[in-house]
């Protein structure tokens, strides 16, 4: 059947994608599957953190990162302003 558009693809479920579609880092997500890979919290206007292609909350991305001793991890966003010390 010719005229047929392919609808995108959830990059979670692997299901199509009708109406509002999450984009993030190239990958496409339906708006309830764009959650934490850890908690299932949906990420929907929260900070959201890429580590090894997976899709975590701030919480759960820190627990994954193991910065040099005697520094700690700090997450800073977009337009944030940053000093310093």
């Amino acid at each position: 059947m010719s005229g047929l558009q392919m609808l995108p693809e959830c990059t979670r479920c692997g299901n199509g994608i009708v109406g509002t579609i999450v984009k993030a880092r190239d990958k496409l997500y339906h708006p309830e599957c764009f959650m934490c890979d850890d908690c299932g919290l949906n990420l929907k206007q929260r900070g959201y953190f890429f580590l090894e292609e997976q899709l975590y909350c701030e919480t759960h991305a820190k627990e994954r990162v193991k910065p040099p001793e005697g520094y700690d991890v700090v997450a800073v966003y977009p337009n944030a302003k940053v000093e310093l010390v």
